[in-house]
């Protein structure tokens, strides 16, 4: 018969494993929370802040992101993370690579994000206030986990409308298509990989002064994992309020959520929320424009 002592080790074990495992489901979900809209650059701030004589451009970005889980429990959730972009453009477009990666503080993990470079078309202006643009690009397998599970490449294409009715407030929407191409679809750990998916992001931006904005911004997302015809969706929904403290230099604080669209037959406490204290994150960003 096991001692009461054995009895309590193995108690001890398989609370560490649980405690384990319920960090790495939050920290995933997490990320999937912020991999779309944090690290992502914004179209109308962008364009603001970029230099508009040379025919370089980009951004290089630092930002701190926490939740409100306080640190000794298992869903806490701290990063500081870095990204930024080249671009060259001319009269046949642009070519951009954008960069970046992150340092989990509080479970001591660090990554790289997958590297996008893309070309785009010139600018086609429609009328006085309505533009749109075409792009093409490639996610490269940098991160970790797309070299460990064999992601070759992954192509993605996107259009961008843009309607700026005056010089106080910017609108686009931009539809997103892409495909991941892996050379297995079953991961190591038994993963189902999403082959592919539709993004549709729809962005505004109020200049409420010379130096201030604030931009609200959401995304809907569909996607397909290999041998299934099951579509996932996932919504996310930012919240940002920036200040350009010096030329070029942008602070902003906001707000990021991502978890699955409202489904009327599952009832509203299964729906999405703009804040939810299990997926909501706050962050803190410094941008300088090139």
């Amino acid at each position: 018969m096991p001692s009461r002592n054995n009895s309590a080790l193995h108690f001890s074990k398989r609370q560490s494993t649980l405690t384990s495992a319920l960090k790495l489901t939050a920290l995933i979900g997490i990320n999937c929370a912020l991999s779309s809209n944090v690290f992502a650059d914004n179209e109308n701030v962008s364009a603001a802040n970029s230099s508009t004589t040379s025919h370089w451009s980009g951004y290089v970005s630092a930002t701190a992101t926490s939740n409100v889980f306080r640190q000794s429990e298992p869903s806490s959730y701290q990063s500081i993370s870095g990204n930024g972009r080249i671009g060259y453009r001319d009269t046949w477009g642009s070519i951009r690579l954008s960069v970046g990666g992150e340092l989990e503080t509080h479970h001591n993990t660090s990554y790289y994000y997958d590297s996008l470079l893309e070309y785009r078309t010139p600018v086609n202006n429609i009328n006085e206030n309505w533009s749109m643009l075409a792009s093409a690009g490639l996610y490269l397998p940098t991160s970790h986990n797309s070299q460990k599970n064999k992601l070759n490449a992954a192509p993605r294409l996107a259009g961008y409308v843009f309607y700026r009715p005056s010089p106080q407030w910017s609108v686009y929407l931009s539809p997103r298509v892409r495909y991941n191409a892996y050379q297995h679809k079953i991961g190591r750990q038994g993963e189902h990989f999403v082959e592919h998916r539709v993004d549709m992001l729809a962005d505004i931006t109020w200049h409420f002064s010379d130096h201030w904005y604030l931009d609200v911004s959401g995304s809907y997302a569909m996607a397909k994992k290999f041998n299934s015809s099951r579509y996932d969706n996932l919504f996310t929904a930012t919240q940002e309020i920036g200040w350009e403290f010096a030329p070029q230099w942008i602070a902003a604080i906001g707000h990021n959520n991502s978890g699955t669209f409202y489904d009327p037959e599952r009832g509203s406490s299964h729906g999405f929320e703009i804040y939810d204290k299990r997926s909501s994150v706050f962050y803190l960003s410094i941008t300088k424009y090139l």
